[in-house]
């Protein structure tokens, strides 16, 4: 009687209701097509006593619809009256909508942000061997038109190397509106060299950053010609100073333009496998190279022979007889305090519940991790480092519990020693220790005070190098203690020490401090040694810290026994074969001998270890690994056992089935570039990166030049090729974050003047060999080799000025004949070509070889790659040129100083390491050392064609630019005797170059103390943007405007109103009180009611401007 339910409702045309018809349920809706214009219910009462009327329209079971939603109800009345209503919402969807209903990526690939029909613009990202991808978009309405970059929506997408923009085109289905969805899809990059099959497109299509094929390339707007870079290097560089790094130009808004078009023409490029070493000759277009490493049959394969192990000479001593090696390291397992701090705030007394609290934190550290350019702005709790910390508390408290099980040792240790890399490589902080270094640094800068007063009284003016400064130190130290003053000298210990630690150069200085994540990491792996010595695991990461400590020999001890418990591990190979370079090269300085063996097994398994993390790379499953993990790219350890294989490789000490130097160092650079490009902050981490960056660029450099002297004739490919290599490397030193030192210096000269053996006739090459050249007179301009710095500077500046819009081919320019060293290379060459022509007989023509000189510095200590490798191998016929293995020993480390206002000369950039100087001369260009470095067999790069080299190309005609002016200009102001040619100069640069606020800043500090009216005027002359677009830069010209005003009590100067409100709106009102002050004591008031008004963007008879000058008794 009471029943009033409908038994069944639905509507006609196959139409479903949401959510499924059931009679307690009262709501649906449906949607239906635009096509659509009636639909017919279909209901029935459960009980047939009852009743029902639809309240919509003329009341039939027919509906006419109307677009959008027309809603519906069905009143339903039982025999007792009882009345019950169900709606049904049916929307009609115009035939004007233009939109997807859903898209995704085939594969289960996302799509960031999440799909929403009113947002157009998406990205995803795919795995490098992902070559083609295939979208799935839906409609609400099928008479919507749907195409995908103009074809059918259902065919696959084919990708580019690194961006593909796929356009989702959406048609209404009156064709009246239309609609695009665009999805960027960017494969990730390939961790292995690229190797192009044609000369010029190896050169046009190499990135100056990671020396291989671009990827996603993007252009610096206005550069001519184009400056092209990969993305990511280039976003990374930007940050950090914001100048075109191949021409020091400023970048204006919008520098940015993306390179789609070259993306697709170098994406079509036919280009090797990698694997040719292998016996592979398959060639393929770019786009396709991912997809082949997983199935080409050349691949490496994981396989090791544990023979290559067992049959050393060390194991057949040590371990044949035995399953344990004794070593020296005596470690005794104690609770440490920080330790126990960590234990206290945990509650939980589950091991087994405490360690997976600890793996839960561990997966959000990794989920929240910056990524470069993020900001690194956290809400209270939501940190990284803090999941991070909380993995390392339950980890701790676990050790309270069980403080035998080795294993919770070893965990907290890897947590503790990621600490430290989220602190280098993502700038992360605790606030508490972020208010700390603020807080302290009055404390540092009157540190960095006593040590440049320390520096005075050697007779290191000015703003000496980290090396000069620990030079100055220890000369007052040894003073003091002579003299008795223990109290001061200890003083002095105590700045050297802090200077040192303060720029530590590598991750050793990290390891050695008791406070350093890095060395608490070892304490927990040590405790997790000796209570599972037999565990090569443990032994392995021991093995690894105490390298870092300069522990060499304990370290070689705990990695042969890891070896020997495991010997087809392949990290465990390398790190091993690392360390045994590194110790016997320590040794070998002063026998001078080493055995082939040790070469070859030494070659043989840092090989193995790079093939296996090839293998790796080269699969489905590869991730990146974590930097404590011993074969990471991130790894600077790992990275600088490449950079000894490379050397190693420069000897053949492999067989001919192995890779190339040139390969090896290529790998070295694309995995440093990209780890790099990953740091988000400059720290200790970034830095020892950069160093591998650049010397495996310099190895890179140094091979192309004794290729090319090996052949009758270098080729024009080469020569650009040389050229461009070495602009990229001056460009990479000049914005490092590596501190200025004679290491990093030499380096920058050597490569400028490889650029100009290359090509004399280039203006900019010589100009950045001025650059180059000035910077190593600032480093010390006391030095014995100041005075012909300086003059070969002016030198190659007026060379390079000389030179504009003349042709770049013909005869050396006069000026580089007067430098010497351009003088000894020619008479090396006269005298190289005297030998051949009486070595040689008559008629017989020798190859033309150009002599160049060994590089001189050489380095060692830090690092299992840091070995003096070519004091560790005899029997060679000759030895090749050391490798490019960073230097310095870790106590003397360096500092970021920072450098005078517009004092740019090369490598000016201060951050990074030393090595004492050596102020003898050092021969600056590399050497050819022996015919097999020479090899034609062992070129990487494309293949070169005699043919197309003898076709004659139009000569590039130099450029005009300012920046050699602005060199001339700074080196000529360093001497009083020709300041005025320098204010002249830094007219003529401002007059071509008006927006560098160099040229001013410069010229106004030769003005400032003779002709402060001048100096006023050239700030003046500045073109400065409108207020709301000034930079920091801005900021500094008006503020000096209003500083030198202000001091000349020029009150009523047409510039010191505006000056004020620009500087007052970019750098905030604090920094303008004192003038306002001053101008309140001079009455002038008329000036400070404008200067407040535009500072508030108000008028100033607004009320409450009115109210606050009133109070300031302005009126």
């Amino acid at each position: 009687m009471d029943n009033c339910d409908l038994e069944k409702l639905s509507v006609s045309g196959g139409v479903k209701l949401h959510p499924a018809f059931t009679p307690a349920v009262t709501d649906y809706t449906v949607t239906v097509e635009s096509r659509v214009s009636k639909v017919t219910l279909d209901l029935l009462t459960s009980d047939c006593g009852a009743s029902y009327s639809i309240l919509f329209g003329d009341g039939s079971r027919t509906v006419k619809l109307n677009d959008g939603l027309n809603r519906v109800e069905i009143e339903v009345v039982a025999e007792d009256g009882t009345i019950k209503r169900y709606s049904v919402g049916i929307t009609k969807l115009s035939a004007k909508i233009a939109e997807l209903s859903s898209l995704i990526v085939e594969g289960d690939i996302p799509l960031r942000p999440t799909f929403s029909s009113k947002v157009y613009e998406y990205n995803s990202i795919v795995p490098f061997h992902c070559s083609a991808v295939t979208l799935l978009p839906k409609v609400p309405d099928k008479n919507i038109k749907v195409t995908v970059n103009e074809a059918d929506s259902s065919q696959p997408v084919l990708l580019n190397f690194g961006d593909t923009v796929v356009e989702i085109s959406v048609c209404s289905a009156d064709g009246s509106n239309s609609q695009v969805y665009t999805v960027l899809v960017t494969r990730e990059l390939i961790p292995m060299a690229v190797t192009f099959t044609d000369g010029k497109q190896q050169l046009d299509y190499e990135c100056p950053v990671s020396l291989s094929a671009f990827y996603r390339p993007v252009s610096i707007s206005h550069s001519d010609p184009k400056h092209i870079f990969s993305r990511p290097y280039i976003e990374m560089l930007a940050r950090r100073s914001k100048v075109d790094p191949l021409s020091d130009c400023p970048l204006g808004d919008g520098w940015k333009v993306v390179e789609l078009d070259l993306d697709r023409e170098m994406s079509a490029a036919l280009v090797k496998c990698f694997f040719t070493y292998r016996g592979c000759d398959s060639v393929m277009k770019l786009s396709e190279l991912g997809s082949h490493f997983l199935d080409c049959p050349h691949k490496p394969t994981r396989d090791l022979d544990a023979k290559d192990v067992t049959e050393t000479s060390w194991y057949k001593k040590h371990f044949a007889s035995s399953s344990c090696l004794e070593t020296e390291t005596k470690h005794q397992l104690e609770v440490r305090n920080w330790e126990k701090r960590l234990q206290m705030t945990a509650g939980e007394d589950s091991v087994d519940k405490l360690c997976a609290l600890a793996k839960d934190h561990l997966k959000l550290y990794r989920q929240h991790l910056p990524k470069p350019g993020d900001m690194l702005q956290y809400e209270d709790g939501q940190s990284p480092l803090q999941s991070l910390e909380q993995a390392a508390v339950h980890y701790a408290s676990a050790i309270r519990l069980s403080s035998r099980d080795a294993r919770l040792h070893f965990l907290l240790g890897l947590v503790l020693e990621e600490q430290h890399y989220a602190t280098e490589m993502y700038g992360l902080q605790r606030k508490a220790d972020r208010d700390r270094d603020e807080l302290s640094d009055a404390k540092s800068t009157a540190r960095q005070d006593d040590i440049l007063a320390v520096c005075k009284l050697h007779g290191f003016l000015g703003t000496p190098t980290v090396e000069n400064q620990l030079q100055a130190l220890d000369k007052e130290y040894q003073q003091l203690k002579e003299q008795g003053q223990s109290s001061k000298a200890d003083y002095v210990q105590t700045l050297y020490i802090w200077l040192s630690k303060k720029t530590g150069k590598d991750s050793g200085s990290a390891a050695r401090d008791e406070e350093n994540c890095v060395h608490r990491a070892l304490m927990k792996y040590l405790d997790a040694w000796s209570l599972s010595p037999d565990s090569w695991e443990y032994n392995l990461h021991v093995g690894r810290l105490l390298l870092l400590q300069g522990r060499s020999r304990e370290a070689l001890q705990h990695l042969q026994s890891g070896l020997a418990l495991r010997p087809l591990h392949p990290a465990l190979r390398s790190y091993h074969r690392s360390i045994i370079l590194h110790w016997a090269g320590s040794l070998l300085q002063q026998e001078q001998k080493a055995t082939e063996d040790t070469e070859k097994e030494a070659a043989l398994f840092l090989q193995q270890g790079l093939e296996h993390f090839v293998s790796q790379c080269c699969s489905k499953s590869w991730v990146e690994q974590d930097p404590s993990e011993p074969l990471s790219s991130l790894s600077t350890q790992f990275l600088r056992g490449l950079l000894t294989l490379g050397q190693l490789r420069q000897r053949n000490t492999l067989s001919e089935k192995s890779m190339s130097a040139e390969q090896v160092y290529h790998i070295v650079a694309v995995l440093t570039a990209q780890s790099v490009s990953q740091c988000v902050c400059r720290g200790e981490v970034s830095r020892q990166l950069e160093w591998v960056l650049l010397d495996a660029h310099f190895a890179l450099l140094q091979r192309l030049i004794q290729q090319g002297e090996c052949q009758a004739k270098a080729g024009i490919k080469r020569q650009s090729l040389v050229a461009k290599r070495c602009q990229a490397l001056t460009a990479l030193i000049r914005l490092t974050s590596i501190a200025s030192c004679q290491e990093l210096l030499d380096m920058q000269e050597r490569a400028c003047q490889l650029a100009v053996v290359t090509t004399p006739r280039d203006s900019h090459a010589l100009c950045l060999l001025g650059l180059a050249q000035l910077a190593q007179y600032d480093n010390n301009p006391n030095s014995d080799r100041s005075k012909e710095a300086i003059t070969d500077a002016c030198l190659s500046f007026q060379a390079s000025i000389e030179l504009e819009n003349k042709t770049q081919s013909g005869e050396p320019p006069e000026q580089l004949s007067k430098q010497k060293w351009w003088q000894d290379r020619q008479e090396a060459e006269n005298e190289k070509a005297t030998k051949q022509s009486i070595a040689q007989p008559a008629g017989v023509k020798g190859p033309s070889d150009t002599s160049v000189a060994k590089r001189g510095v050489r380095r060692g200590g830090g690092g299992p790659g840091q070995a003096r490798v070519a004091a560790a191998v005899t029997k060679a016929p000759a030895p090749a040129p050391p490798a490019p293995i960073r230097g310095g020993k870790a106590a003397r480390t360096a500092a970021k100083t920072p450098a005078a206002r517009g004092r740019a000369g090369a490598a000016a950039k201060p951050d990074g390491s030393v090595k004492p100087s050596n102020s003898g001369a050092k021969p600056l260009l590399p050497a050819i050392k022996s015919k097999q470095d020479c090899r034609p067999d062992t070129v990487e790069t494309a293949e070169e064609r005699p043919v197309e080299d003898r076709v004659s190309v139009s000569t590039p005609v130099n450029r005009r630019s300012h920046i050699s002016r602005l060199g001339l200009a700074r080196a000529l102001s360093r001497s009083a005797g020709t300041q005025d040619q320098a204010k002249h100069l830094y007219q003529e640069v401002i007059s071509i170059a008006p927006v560098v606020h160099d040229a001013y800043i410069e010229l106004v500090q030769l003005l400032e103390t003779s002709d402060p009216q001048a100096a006023v005027e050239v700030y003046c002359r500045f073109p400065l943007k409108p207020v709301a677009e000034q930079s920091f830069d801005d900021a500094f010209i008006t503020g000096e405007i209003v500083c030198m005003l202000m001091m000349m009590e020029q009150y009523d100067h047409p510039q010191l109103g505006p000056s004020l409100v620009a500087y007052g709106k970019v750098m905030g009102l604090s920094c303008i009180e004192k003038y306002i002050d001053i101008l309140d004591g001079k009455s002038m008031y008329k000036l400070l009611k404008s200067v407040y008004a535009k500072i508030h963007d108000r008028q100033e008879d607004d009320q409450d401007l009115q109210d606050f000058f009133r109070f300031k008794c302005w009126i």
